[in-house]
């Protein structure tokens, strides 16, 4: 009975601890600044360095990241640390902000050129720089087909797209519909929002253009021409070298046969030009017929790949467009 009554008085007082506890961790979540508070802390002349990076601590432990920018940057105005500068690019990049990133990462190597961990910061520098922009295409209906500078891709709308640094445009089309587009200049790491609205008065229509389709088809007619006639040309070649290099060695064999019958010099100095032609016409042979070889396989190759993909040309004309598909 003595130990029931123990073992009660044990769980109640743990309960009564755990109880005690949880206003602590209350308060702990709403210790927090809203952001009026932060903005009146971190405006305050008596705010010290040491005071808001404590705050940015703990906003960047909350994941609070722009909160805790704000209070890191006052801390470095009023410290000069050039070690906020790294805790800011965190930030930044964390919140996707890369060209931000960088910009605070050159800072510190700037302010602190004999910084130890100038190599680590170095490379990061590099991998930020290599950071894909991303193009966030939107349209009103989903499901619209894209084009990335006059290519289709795979993705519909809506989607992200991964791009380089640089001038893209874009291209959104409907089921009989120019939804729109748009040019755009990003940088490494940009996110761009690109919204679409449906045109009515722009439709697209798929066709082949009648004369476009004869000169491509003309055009491949001659390549293949060309190649039929270079294969046909090196393999009649290595035909005719391999035969003239048999002829030939038999010949070498047949004067070696008379020399050893009736050795004389004539003989050998025939035999000798009979074999070293023999050789060079089976060189040919098989020169001749590598090229002929390589020719046709790069040639069927190529017409391989141009028959899987498609090529699809947008060209505008009027208020709407035409897209032309080439197989």
């Amino acid at each position: 009975m003595r130990l029931v009554v123990l073992a009660l008085l044990s769980l109640l007082a743990s309960a009564a601890q755990v109880s005690a506890q949880l206003p602590t961790e209350q308060e702990e979540a709403t210790s927090l600044p809203s952001d009026a508070e932060l903005s009146e802390f971190l405006a305050n002349p008596s705010t010290t360095a040491v005071e808001a990076y404590q705050v940015g601590v703990r906003l960047f432990e909350a994941k609070h990241y722009e909160g805790a920018e704000s209070a890191w940057l006052r801390a470095y105005s009023l410290g000069r640390d050039p070690n906020l500068l790294v805790a800011v690019a965190d930030t930044r990049q964390r919140r996707g902000d890369e060209p931000g990133a960088v910009a605070m990462l050159e800072q510190y190597l700037v302010e602190r050129p004999d910084a130890p961990d100038r190599t680590s910061i170095a490379a990061r520098i590099a991998t930020l720089l290599q950071s894909p922009a991303v193009l966030s295409v939107r349209s009103a209906q989903p499901g619209h087909a894209i084009l990335l500078d006059g290519i289709p891709v795979e993705k519909k709308t809506p989607a992200d797209l991964e791009v380089e640094p640089g001038t893209h445009t874009v291209l959104v089309v409907g089921e009989g519909t120019h939804v729109g587009e748009k040019t755009v200049q990003v940088g490494y790491g940009e996110v761009k929002q690109l919204d679409f609205a449906p045109d009515a008065t722009s439709e697209v229509v798929v066709a082949q253009s009648e004369q476009a389709s004869l000169q491509a088809q003309l055009a491949i007619e001659r390549e293949d021409t060309a190649i039929r006639r270079a294969v046909i040309s090196t393999g009649s070649i290595s035909a005719a070298a391999l035969l003239t290099g048999t002829v030939l060695g038999f010949l070498a064999i047949q004067k070696e046969q008379d020399y050893r019958d009736n050795p004389t010099e004539g003989t050998a100095d025939k035999g000798e030009r009979f074999a070293l032609v023999a050789d060079v016409s089976f060189g040919l042979a098989a020169l001749s017929a590598i090229t002929s070889f390589t020719l046709f396989m790069t040639h069927k190759n190529k017409r391989k790949r141009e028959r899987e993909s498609a090529h699809l040309r947008i060209e505008t004309r009027g208020a709407g467009a035409t897209a032309i598909l080439k197989f």
